[in-house]
């Protein structure tokens, strides 16, 4: 039997700026890097898996024979939903989304870079990028007692790839 793939050092930066062709809209060939990223690693449990969902249009016809027939539509990248520990005294997690993102005042571009681990970037090791939005920002969560939690949930804006130089 197989051993399981597990999640050793999963890393996860965020930032604001790009240096190189930055993944979005109109780009074909995301290249370059994060620059002052912000790595939330730490502070992340568990989300924020890359993923895709393809828009199809029906084009069925008496020619299909029986079968239905589509088109391929559009690809959106779907939503990065990034569960947290949220401890508010320290508030290293809100002051990066806040201050360091821009906030919802910001309405700023966040671009994501999100590697399997924290090795450099290569062929084993690929990055997911893309240039996202703050979609939702939850700071704190949980009853007294329970485990102080935030959720971070960035929209995928245009081009989104997996790099491996």
């Amino acid at each position: 039997m197989p051993s399981p793939f597990v999640n050793l050092s999963r890393t996860i930066l965020l930032g604001a700026a790009w240096t190189g062709t930055a993944p979005g809209p109109a780009v074909v060939t995301p290249a370059g890097t994060i620059t002052s990223t912000s790595d939330i690693s730490a502070f992340t449990v568990g989300g924020g898996e890359p993923g895709w969902d393809l828009n199809s249009v029906d084009i069925t016809n008496f020619a299909s024979l029986g079968y239905t027939s589509v088109l391929m539509g559009l690809i959106t990248g779907k939503d990065l939903v990034f569960d947290c520990l949220s401890d508010q005294a320290a508030s290293q997690l809100r002051a990066i989304v806040i201050s360091t993102l821009g906030g919802p005042a910001g309405r700023t571009a966040v671009y994501v870079d999100i590697k399997p681990t924290n090795a450099i970037r290569s062929t084993t090791n690929p990055s997911f990028v893309a240039k996202t939005f703050i979609k939702e920002w939850q700071s704190f969560s949980g009853s007294v007692g329970e485990k102080a939690a935030a959720r971070l949930t960035l929209a995928i804006d245009g081009t989104f790839t997996d790099l491996t130089a």
